[in-house]
């Protein structure tokens, strides 16, 4: 049984509902009404939580990169971040808004600064992306907080995933959650390996969940049939949007059926007894057999193979007792087509001794 952890409200681990969560990241394009816009159509989709990106491009992303002659030069994705990153007065404002509407507020910080403001404005839950799977000093910080962590694993090998975990372990907190997740965007099925998701739970014991980026959600909801805890998806109002994230997102009805699918995964996977459902009951009835009789039985006769029938429905005795019916004797006149019940008969040792009429044979 792996550890459950505590976000909110909601508890994540086996035996509890998926906990899903609608990455806007910068689906947004750099601005607040339509990050508002994204927060409301994702919990009417059905979302527990709404995640943002944290970033600022100073503290992401160096501004100068290898040129092709040798040299350095300027880095065009410098001018994208700076367009895209979240403002810090955004944080406060869309933390209140999600509040109000009813979801929960995550993002993934990308530096130490963007992780105190985090958690100062009351995250729930912190969000590693994979990239920062081995950036001890984030990991860290944010583990200092003694919040839960949830820690993505895109391009990892497992000895990485264990390294992270013990990393934010060794500052007390073991609150983690650890995703699959193939950084490809979008991934393509032969590329995802989703049972490596169920590797990292046998060898962590941790809550595992899976952040897709494949089209569609065939993969969330078979990564939920396999055990997954926390599902995390894009979204985008369309794919259709300029900008990096918006071409493999979810559209809003897309991800609202997504969740529709979790859900009723979630009711069709039940507890693991295998027993017959309130409502099959009938059929236990209704579709089994009982043994009958074949023709009418004097009282006193021994019961042979040609006497009975097995048929529907499952009045009287099963047919795995046919065998042990067979050279019983009817106890009182039995009727054709009737079900033969075990208070009908007895065995013949039963019989004699009762001193009573001489048993009827068949043909005699």
């Amino acid at each position: 049984m792996t550890e459950k952890i505590l976000i909110g409200e909601r508890w994540i681990g086996d035996g509890c509902p998926t906990y899903i969560i609608a990455e806007i990241g910068s689906n947004h394009d750099g601005s607040l009404e339509k990050a508002k816009e994204l927060v409301e159509a994702s919990r009417d989709a059905g979302a527990d939580a709404v995640k943002f990106q944290s970033f600022t491009a100073e503290g992401l992303l160096n501004p100068l990169r290898p040129a092709d002659d040798g040299s350095w030069e300027p880095n065009p994705a410098y001018g994208v971040l700076e367009s895209l990153s979240l403002p810090a007065q955004w944080h406060y404002e869309l933390k209140r808004f999600c509040d109000a509407v009813g979801i929960d507020f995550l993002s993934a910080p990308f530096d130490e600064g963007r992780a105190d403001l985090l958690n100062g404005i009351g995250v729930p839950a912190f969000k590693i992306a994979s990239g920062d799977i081995t950036n001890t000093p984030l990991l860290r910080r944010v583990a200092s907080f003694g919040k839960p962590v949830i820690i993505s694993t895109g391009a990892s090998y497992l000895k990485e995933v264990d390294e992270a975990v013990k990393t934010v372990m060794e500052e007390g907190n073991r609150k983690i959650a650890l995703l699959h997740c193939v950084s490809l965007y979008p991934a393509a099925f032969e590329e995802v390996n989703i049972r490596s998701m169920v590797t990292m739970k046998k060898a962590c014991g941790l809550p595992v969940g899976f952040s897709d980026h494949t089209l569609g959600a065939l993969l969330p909801v078979a990564a939920v049939a396999m055990g997954a805890s926390i599902i995390e998806k894009h979204i985008t109002l369309s794919r259709s949007l300029d900008g990096p994230d918006h071409h493999y997102a979810m559209e809003v009805d897309e991800f609202k059926a997504m969740v529709t699918d979790i859900r009723n995964l979630e009711k069709a996977m039940g507890n693991g007894l295998k027993r017959p459902a309130e409502r099959e009951m009938g059929e236990r009835i209704g579709a089994r057999r009982s043994i009958y009789l074949r023709e009418d039985v004097k009282r006193g006769t021994v019961l042979t193979a040609s006497m009975l029938k097995v048929v529907r429905h499952c009045h009287g005795m099963e047919p795995s007792e046919l065998d042990n019916v067979i050279g019983t004797v009817a106890q009182k006149d039995l009727r054709k087509d009737m079900p033969l019940r075990a208070d009908d008969i007895c065995k013949a040792s039963e019989w004699n001794g009762l001193g009573e009429e001489e048993l009827t044979y068949a043909g005699g």
